[in-house]
């Protein structure tokens, strides 16, 4: 039987056994849109998604459209209930093939430049992302950085890794709207620990960096 609600059960299926393994991450996906290349439709509806958030954080609602948007928002939680799988199943942030690994958690990147060293590309935080005075979220921007590093360091054939820490040092404002451009790269690989780096920069002004040292998983380490 099934919950009737998420946060009856917010793991909503992971608990079912899987098969270990240690999945190695597919090549980065060029900057093509969001829509998938087998024409299934998900980044489309992950891209809305993206866009419903942002209208979410930025609309002033009556009480009668919240009351309606809750209603119908409870009802697609009820229909996708039925829908959970294991981990291993899941599509939502599993999709390499599309910007972003169709995910809503951080914004999508969209990659002009990688191979197995480095990664360049752009980027843009919508409203939902905003935390005050036109600027991003002051823990939105790591999980960009984590998107980026944890996906770089699983590239180029190498076993997937996980993150040990993730130094964040903000040097401007990172803005909300406008076109960023982020680059990532390696700085040592040595064993089972691996240095990256990445920035964000607005018209060439540097807005973050990040350092991340992410370890590799043992065979059968979760």
């Amino acid at each position: 039987m099934r919950n009737s609600s998420p946060y009856d059960d917010p793991t909503l299926g992971l608990d079912l056994p899987e098969p270990e393994r240690t999945p190695k991450a597919a090549p980065w996906p060029r900057a093509t849109g969001q829509h998938s290349p087998n024409g299934d439709g998900y980044g489309e509806m992950i891209a809305r998604l993206r866009g419903f958030l942002d209208y979410v954080a930025a609309a002033r609602l009556d009480p009668g459209t919240v009351a309606a948007l809750s209603d119908d928002l409870g009802a697609w939680s009820e229909r996708l209930a039925d829908a959970a799988v294991p981990e291993r199943e899941q599509v939502f942030g599993h999709r390499d093939d599309m910007p972003g690994r169709g995910q809503t958690m951080a914004p999508a990147l969209r990659v002009h430049e990688a191979d197995r060293f480095s990664v360049r590309g752009t980027v843009r935080f919508g409203r939902y992302f905003l935390g005050g005075n036109g600027a991003v979220h002051g823990g939105a921007v790591p999980l960009l950085f984590d998107e980026v590093l944890g996906r770089l360091s699983g590239s180029g054939g190498r076993s997937r890794a996980r993150t040990a820490y993730l130094h964040t040092d903000y040097r401007s404002i990172t803005p909300i709207g406008p076109e960023l451009d982020v680059h990532g790269w390696f700085v040592s690989e040595e064993g089972r620990k691996r240095v990256l780096r990445a920035e964000i920069r607005h018209d060439g002004v540097l807005c973050a960096e990040a350092e991340g040292l992410f370890i590799v998983l043992k065979p059968g380490q979760p």
